[in-house]
């Protein structure tokens, strides 16, 4: 297991941190004069806080209604968070930024906004409309210690339905784009059609490509044979609308708690699971070279828009014709970036949309912008070419440091179901005291004999597999219900234990949520004494 994804003193998140603080000091000693000279927050994005270096790494998931987007984040949670609300209608009305807290808390999004210690301040330009439909639920869940997981309203179709929502629901979806780590887009084997919204979201995911994770959920209730068809048809929707030359990855399974209802891929879905639980798991460290490389281009095209700005200026005559030279300077636009390029020794590449820059420069007095500073572009060039490039070096290193001590500390073969790279498992609050009582073993000694224990009573990983995979529920339920049954953490079960396997089983399927550890009153007598 990956245990720097639930833990807060991983050496993951510490790579994070490291990057995350030296990116920060260098964009304000280097970055921060320049682009406030230049009014960089006018033409481009604001000024980045604090929370953009530190916050959590975020993972955002979008997809159609009734698609399982927040189902999937309880069974990555493996509880509830505050607020949520599961159906088969659309039942998420709202923007909800999941969080690590110490306890359960909502906050709402005209609190959240003004709180700068979360990444969201921004948020307020979308207007009250907007903010009466987002926040932030807070919870003490491990898996939290490594990421945000923001979960987004259902996309409906129809022209009437986006009107009603009262926001502009796709900027918002662009806003989180840019700014999270991993986006998971949701389809249900049952429901591949795009809607016009649904079109228009995806579309606004457009420049984050290579943050898309596409999920086909719900794959067991399907067969074989229907599986393949529901791909088939799900890849070419998805060509008509996501147009780039690579194949989009797509993660089939069932991502929830419940039981398998076709149980013949198996296999596969266990796969699959672990192939996004894996690129889960690596977010941190990713996040960190996602946030140099964010601050790579962002230094880039502060270093350009001073550049064209002070070109502009020095164009402008002393005294008559300043109106008439500038509307010339706008419309040849693209010519003035190639002179800029070719003086400054640029890529015309860096330069941003003209189209973009002359409805930002038709109001703009060019005669009041300012000089270029010498001391803070030579600063900027310093970041750009020696202090970044060095920093991405150190990033590599610690990482592969990180990945090569997690490796040595795996736990092989302690669980057989240890399929995934995510266990973590949340504090619940509210049990069923029936359920939380040491199970009578007579009951489940038949099932136990007829496995076959060996001399020393007891059966391996693989025996309890086979016997326990016959609730057909998903592996990552199944190797957490192990975790708590092998008591001595041998792997191997006891009958004890195996009793308990299969008490945690029924309290699964009967819709109760496992406890984080096993309660002391559960321990049998024997296994107390040996663990």
């Amino acid at each position: 297991m990956f245990k720097w994804l639930t833990g807060d003193r991983d050496k993951g998140n510490r790579v994070f941190a490291s990057v995350a603080d030296g990116l920060q000091v260098l964009y304000k000693d280097r970055l921060l004069p320049v682009e406030r000279d230049f009014s960089f927050n006018h033409f481009f994005s604001p000024e980045l806080t604090d929370a953009d270096f530190s916050a959590r790494p975020m993972v955002m998931l979008t997809g159609q209604y009734s698609t399982g987007k927040s189902t999937f984040i309880r069974h990555l949670l493996g509880r509830d968070y505050p607020g949520l609300r599961i159906g088969p209608e659309p039942t998420t009305d709202k923007f909800v930024a999941v969080c690590k807290g110490d306890m359960d808390q909502v906050i709402p999004g005209n609190a959240l906004v003004v709180d700068k210690s979360m990444p969201f301040t921004q948020l307020s330009h979308f207007g009250n409309n907007f903010l009466t439909r987002f926040e932030c639920a807070k919870l003490d869940s491990a898996v939290l210690n490594g990421m945000s997981l923001i979960d987004t309203p259902g996309v409906l179709s129809g022209e009437k339905q986006r009107l009603k929502r009262g926001y502009e629901f796709e900027e918002v979806i662009k806003w989180f784009a840019d700014r999270v780590d991993m986006i998971l887009v949701l389809f249900d084997v049952s429901k591949l059609d795009i809607s016009d919204e649904f079109r228009r979201v995806l579309l606004a995911l457009k420049g984050n490509d290579q943050k898309i994770h596409i999920i086909l959920n719900k794959a067991d209730q399907v067969t074989t044979p229907q599986l393949m068809r529901v791909y088939g048809a799900l890849m070419w929707s998805l060509g008509k609308v996501i147009d780039t030359p690579e194949v989009s990855r797509v993660y089939i399974g069932s991502y929830w708690d419940g039981a398998l209802r076709n149980v013949e891929m198996r296999n596969l879905f266990e796969s699959e699971e672990n192939d996004l639980y894996t690129a889960l798991s690596q977010m941190p460290r990713g996040a960190a070279t996602r946030k140099l490389n964010d601050l790579i281009k962002r230094a880039r095209l502060a270093r350009v828009l001073a550049f064209l700005l002070n070109h502009l200026r020095n164009k402008m005559p002393s005294f008559m014709g300043k109106s008439k030279e500038q509307k010339k300077l706008i419309d040849n636009l693209t010519n003035v970036y190639g002179d800029i390029a070719k003086e400054r020794g640029l890529a015309m590449g860096d330069f941003p949309d003209p189209n973009l820059m002359r409805d930002k420069l038709e109001k703009m007095d060019f005669t009041k912008f300012p000089k270029l500073d010498k001391k803070k572009m030579d600063n900027l060039e310093a970041m750009i070419h020696q202090e970044l490039p060095q920093l991405l070096r150190l990033t590599t290193e610690e990482a592969a440091a990180a990945e090569a001590a997690e490796v040595a500390q795996l736990s092989v073969g302690a669980s057989p179901f240890a399929v995934m790279k995510v266990d973590g498992q949340s504090e619940q609050t509210v049990y069923q005291n029936q359920w939380l009582t040491c199970p009578n073993v007579e009951e489940y000694e038949a099932d136990f004999q007829a496995v076959g224990p060996n001399d020393a009573g007891k059966i391996s990983g693989s025996q309890a597999k086979v016997k326990l995979e016959e609730s057909k529920l998903p592996s990552k339920v199944l190797h957490a219900i192990w975790n708590l049954s092998d008591v001595d953490k041998d792997g191997f079960l006891s009958l004890p234990e195996f009793a308990l396997a299969q008490h945690f089983i029924k309290m699964k399927l009967a819709g109760q949520d496992l406890p984080a550890s096993l309660p002391p009153q559960m321990i049998p007598p024997a296994e107390a004494n040996r663990a």
